[in-house]
């Protein structure tokens, strides 16, 4: 059965590379098995290709008349996505810190204003609400920080900024 194989992985480049210049060669080059290099190629496989096995894949890939790098393409792409996550969960933190400030701006001008003396029953329900809502804020703000918090054990461990 054939399996997908999706740009820019490391399934893929190895598939590209040893499309070009033979698994066999391409064993040849890693001093490994040819299975082993067909597993490298299997979208599905745990295991990748040592860094520099992947140099010398892009190099005969390059010697072979192929354009470009595939496992550095591949390389590039993915710390691409790592980046982009973690500048969205820093995005999302500004975000959450923003609103935080303006609910907790908002109640406390509003709790201040009952110490007028003309305050009414709606300024207290006013300002109540207000208060509720920075609560909430404040709830949303933690579980933010929460997810940069390193935890845990195996590959996730020491993953940061989770958006949720």
């Amino acid at each position: 059965m054939t399996h997908i194989r999706a740009p820019l992985t490391f399934a893929g480049a190895m598939t590209q590379v040893a499309g070009l210049i033979g698994y066999p060669t391409a064993a040849k080059i890693a001093g490994r098995a040819e299975r082993t290099v067909y597993a490298w190629a299997h979208p599905t496989s745990k295991t990748v290709p040592p860094i520099d096995q992947a140099l010398a894949f892009d190099a005969a890939w390059r010697e072979a008349g192929g354009a470009g790098a595939p496992f550095l393409d591949a390389f590039a792409f993915q710390l691409g996505l790592v980046i982009e996550r973690q500048d969205a969960c820093a995005r999302a933190l500004v975000a959450d810190v923003s609103n935080v400030s303006r609910e907790t701006g908002e109640a406390i001008a509003a709790a201040l204003s009952l110490t007028n003396s003309n305050a009414s029953p709606l300024d207290a329900h006013r300002a109540f609400a207000e208060v509720t809502q920075a609560g909430a804020a404040i709830d949303a703000l933690q579980q933010r920080v929460a997810s940069f918090l390193r935890s845990g054990a195996g590959p996730g461990a020491g993953l940061t900024g989770v958006t949720r």
